[in-house]
């Protein structure tokens, strides 16, 4: 495994990687870094704007990663998912620190043709990608249960039938819930334009 290029790995091949992770590996982790570092940092960067705060950032995942591998389910999810969901939560937290602060954009910018969350996002594409921090700024004018299934579909990106186990509803009231969510947002955030 060790002389395969990490370009061609597969999910199996990382997931048998992290297992390595877990057993505190250092070889293993340095494959992990040097694989996903590059990728996050363009992640990051698209979401806070600052070379210097995305380099930081990506120390901070890659950081979590070797403490938190122990957690890693390669049977649930595939590393890159795990990994750049770690980025996500760590970006949002720092942007929720720093709410109020973002520029101004468009609602069309954050909602091309009548986005829908993807049910699962297995390899992160940036046209996807729209811009959260938005969301982020409205969410907590959402009322609680939209508030939780877009906190899960949105931002963490969990595919619907997860969604609707864990809060224990039909998927339908998933489905209608954000289409409400969304509804909402959209116009918080065409009013915040003004």
């Amino acid at each position: 495994m060790g002389s395969l290029d990490s370009q061609n790995y597969s999910r199996e091949d990382w997931a048998a990687c992290m297992e390595k992770v877990k057993q505190q590996d250092k070889h293993a982790f340095a494959l992990v870094f040097q694989h996903f570092s590059p990728r996050l940092k363009q992640f990051v960067y698209r979401h806070v704007g600052n070379e210097h705060v995305a380099m930081e950032m990506v120390q901070e995942t890659m950081a979590t990663v070797w403490q938190k591998s122990a957690l890693f389910d390669g049977r649930k999810s595939s590393l890159s998912t795990w990994i750049f969901t770690i980025a996500r939560n760590l970006c949002f937290d720092m942007l929720r620190r720093q709410k109020g602060r973002e520029k101004h954009i468009h609602s069309e910018d954050i909602w091309p043709n009548d986005y829908c969350p993807p049910d699962l996002i297995e390899h992160y594409s940036p046209e996807t990608d729209m811009l959260k921090e938005q969301v982020v700024k409205f969410i907590d004018t959402l009322p609680e249960a939209q508030r939780k299934v877009v906190q899960a579909v949105y931002l963490e990106e969990l595919p619907h039938q997860q969604v609707a186990e864990m809060l224990n509803i039909p998927v339908g009231t998933v489905k209608s819930r954000l289409r409400l969510a969304v509804q909402k947002l959209r116009h918080s955030i065409e009013a915040d334009q003004l």
